[in-house]
C-alpha cells in the first residue's frame, strides 16, 4: 500500500478469527447449550433412500440426512411425491409401497397444501417417527386411515360370526 506521502506501508493481514489477546484478558470459552451436541448428532442421522417401485432407482434429490430432509423445499417434495407415485388419482404403483400417504399432487387443493404438511406427509412415507397427520386430515383422506383399532374390527366382525 502506498500512503499519501508516497511511502510504502506494510499490508495489514486479514484474519477470520478474532485477534489474540493476552492470557490475562482472555475470556473463558462460551459453553454450548446442553442440547446442541445431541441435536447436531440427530440432524446428522443418515437416511437411506427408497427406490421407486417401477424404476428401482432412488430419486436424485432424496435427502441423505435428517437435516437435508428438513431443508427440502416445496418443489422438491412435489418431485419426490411424483417419483414415488404418491399422486392423485392413484396409479397402480401407488400401492406398491409399505405406506401410502394422502396425496397433494394432482388434487384440487394442491396449491393450498403448505410446506410443513408436505414435509410431514413425506416424512411419514419414508418412515420417520412423529410425522403423523392431524386427526381432521386423516378423516378427510379418501382411502381410509388404516388406523382401525382392535375394538372397531371386532365390532365389525361380530355380526358375521353370529350369523354363522
Amino acid at each position: 500500500m502506498v500512503d499519501s506521502t508516497g511511502s510504502v506501508a506494510p499490508e495489514r493481514r486479514v484474519s477470520c478469527s478474532a485477534p489474540k489477546t493476552s492470557t490475562a484478558e482472555e475470556a473463558p470459552p462460551k459453553r454450548l447449550h446442553s442440547y446442541f451436541r445431541p441435536t447436531l448428532t440427530h440432524l446428522r442421522s443418515r437416511l437411506y433412500p427408497l427406490v421407486s417401485s417401477t424404476t428401482a432407482l432412488p430419486h436424485p434429490e432424496f435427502p441423505p440426512t435428517l437435516l437435508a430432509y428438513h431443508l427440502l423445499n416445496s418443489r422438491q417434495l412435489d418431485d419426490l411425491a411424483i417419483h414415488y407415485h404418491q399422486v392423485w388419482p392413484p396409479v397402480p404403483a401407488t400401492s406398491y409401497y409399505p405406506v401410502v400417504i394422502p396425496p397433494w399432487v394432482g388434487t384440487e387443493n394442491e396449491k393450498n397444501v403448505d410446506l410443513e404438511t408436505k414435509r410431514r406427509r413425506f416424512g411419514r412415507f419414508i418412515g420417520l417417527q412423529r410425522c403423523e397427520s392431524p386427526v381432521d386430515e386423516l378423516e378427510s383422506y379418501p382411502w381410509g386411515t388404516g388406523r382401525e383399532n382392535e375394538a372397531d374390527l371386532l365390532e365389525l366382525m361380530n355380526p358375521e360370526w353370529n350369523d354363522t
